[in-house]
């Protein structure tokens, strides 16, 4: 099952499936797309403007256009002490680790690191990745929305019952990389 994923890996990804009640094919499928086996995966996603108040693990204020538009934090956006708000601000938009986790989101989960990119740490992306699968999980019902909200945020659907483009390509990766790691 474990495709060119390492021993140590293909075993923290076993752990995670366990810890949070997972499919572990759709585990090992969801690493095999989002970073190919590789905990040092990072993608700056600079589009990506849902953001996280480090102090409280709530969304932030919504932002203003000028801010959407913006590549300077807005003065009111908090940081951990000793972190450049900059760093915070890019570190949310981006994702990282094995399961590419948006920084954001591990915010919102509760990660507490002063800095994100300790996501890459591969039992540290895995855990917080496989939470926010489980969430989409408990959230949707099945695990074909849960795969679709995890990487578009949501898992709606058109009057035809059909995913948004994104959400069916994502979909459609996922299910092939299941087929060929089983």
């Amino acid at each position: 099952m474990s495709g060119s994923l390492s021993p140590t890996i293909t075993s923290l990804i076993t752990d995670a499936a366990v810890k949070y009640a997972l499919p572990l094919d759709v585990l090992v499928a969801m690493v095999l797309v989002e970073s190919g086996g590789n905990p040092w995966a990072y993608n700056p996603e600079p589009h990506y403007r849902y953001l996280v108040d480090v102090r409280t693990g709530k969304p932030f204020r919504p932002l203003s256009v000028s801010e959407l538009a913006s590549e300077i934090p807005p003065a009111d956006f908090p940081s951990f002490p000793g972190v450049p708000r900059d760093a915070e601000w890019w570190g949310q938009q981006a994702s990282w680790g094995l399961l590419q986790v948006m920084g954001a989101v591990a915010r919102e989960a509760g990660y507490r690191e002063s800095f994100l990119t300790a996501l890459c740490d591969p039992w540290t992306g895995l855990d917080y990745g496989a939470r926010h699968l489980r969430h989409q999980l408990n959230r949707y019902g099945n695990i074909r929305d849960a795969i679709v909200a995890y990487n578009t945020g949501n898992a709606v659907k058109d009057a035809s019952g059909a995913y948004s483009a994104a959400g069916a390509a994502y979909l459609a990766k996922v299910e092939d990389h299941r087929v060929l790691s089983a």
